[in-house]
């Protein structure tokens, strides 16, 4: 009994010491924090870049991030020189910070514009990447390629003052070309004009039987006929074969540029003269020189259509069979096709109901007057062409 109760009262004492200690560490804690919070000790610490920063946080509103922006986008990508449209355009909100300063904000301040270059789709549009004429993609940038519609070809075309609308073309334009040709009948064999030319040989033998040979041409051949005398006449053509014109129309052609294509002019820079005695800063003398008359720019010749490959084929197959070739501008905005039948004389025969005359002995013939040359007066009494010498009689 005596053991068992030492033995309680040793457990007893331990646990007693356990929680003393326990119960010292938790009001040493408890006594430590607060002096560190409220008076303790403390680390010095330097507020000055967080004044700093708090006081920018408070002028700024309190925003931490970066303000959106709606800007507008392509939606998707586009070649140069493409009309921009509603259905290529989009808003999309960008971070202000990553904007330049000629971002469009607006769609309606693209509709109707032109790609300068090659737009990527979700690509932010700037001032700079359209332009309002088409035409400067050409002059400035890339060349008269730039006007050209996807999948057609260009290619150059002789023109003059009356076919070309009197010089009213521009790039850019919408024009019908219209072509006459002349068709002319040839032998099928020889696939030359007719008339044909025939040489004969004629014998002859005088009296003693000597023979002689005579070659005689007959060009044109024309043909052998039996007068009402009984005798056999040559008749022969008094004029070289008619061609008979058909003309036809090839629709919507894009003029591309007109004239001989001029690049533009480098920008020139002042080169610094070593050893210049003139003061930094002065004018530089300019040299007196004579007035230079300016130059009158010759009529431009040349035009430079695109039309799908098929037309542009036969178009370039017209110019080297020397076809008539006229252009007719057409309105703005004007795309349509329409059914055009080709003209000839049957043509004019069947639509206007014209009815020739038998046995008629007159012809229509083209009455091209020959352009004046020499000098002109504004007096019409005084014009003179060369060659005419009445004024002296």
């Amino acid at each position: 009994m005596t053991g068992r109760r030492l033995l309680l009262i040793l457990m007893l004492l331990v646990g007693l010491v356990f929680l003393a200690i326990a119960g010292f560490l938790i009001i040493n804690s408890q006594d430590t924090a607060p002096s560190t919070a409220n008076g303790g000790p403390q680390l010095p610490v330097d507020v000055t870049g967080i004044s700093e920063g708090i006081e920018a946080i408070t002028q700024g509103g309190g925003a931490t991030e970066s303000e959106l922006v709606g800007v507008v986008v392509s939606l998707q990508t586009v070649p140069r020189g493409w009309p921009m449209t509603e259905a290529e355009l989009a808003l999309d909100d960008r971070p202000r910070s990553q904007l330049g300063p000629n971002v469009i904000t607006d769609t309606a301040e693209v509709i109707g514009l032109y790609a300068r270059t090659d737009i990527f789709q979700g690509e932010t549009l700037t001032r700079d990447k359209l332009v309002r004429d088409p035409r400067q993609i050409g002059r400035e940038d890339y060349g008269p390629s730039s006007l050209i519609p996807s999948g057609w070809l260009a290619a150059s075309v002789p023109m003059d003052r009356l076919n070309s609308v009197a010089y009213g073309l521009e790039p850019g334009d919408t024009i019908d070309i219209m072509l006459t040709f002349a068709f002319s009948q040839v032998d099928q064999e020889f696939q030359t004009l007719l008339q044909n030319s025939a040489t004969f040989v004629l014998e002859t033998a005088d009296e003693e039987g000597n023979i002689s040979r005579t070659v005689v041409v007959l060009d044109p051949y024309g043909r052998f006929e039996q007068l009402p005398t009984g005798d056999v006449a040559h008749v022969a053509p008094s004029e070289s074969q008619r061609p008979l014109p058909v003309a036809m129309i090839l629709q919507n052609a894009r003029v591309i540029q007109v004239g001989a294509w001029t690049p533009p002019a480098p920008v020139l820079t002042p080169t610094p003269m070593p050893g210049a005695s003139a003061e930094e800063g002065a004018e530089t003398p300019t040299p007196e020189a004579g007035v230079q008359p300016t130059p009158t720019p010759r009529p431009p010749d040349v035009v430079v259509v695109a039309l799908p490959p098929q037309q542009q084929l036969f178009l370039k197959y017209a110019v080297e069979n020397s076809a008539n070739i006229d252009y007719a501008l057409r309105g703005p905005g004007d795309g349509q096709l329409y059914n055009v039948q080709n003209v000839d004389l049957n043509y004019l025969l069947q639509q206007f109901g014209m009815i020739p005359p038998d046995g008629i002995e007159y012809v229509i013939s083209p009455n091209i007057a020959p352009t004046p040359v020499g000098n002109f007066d504004v007096n019409p009494g005084n014009n003179q062409t060369p060659g005419d010498d009445s004024s002296n009689q």
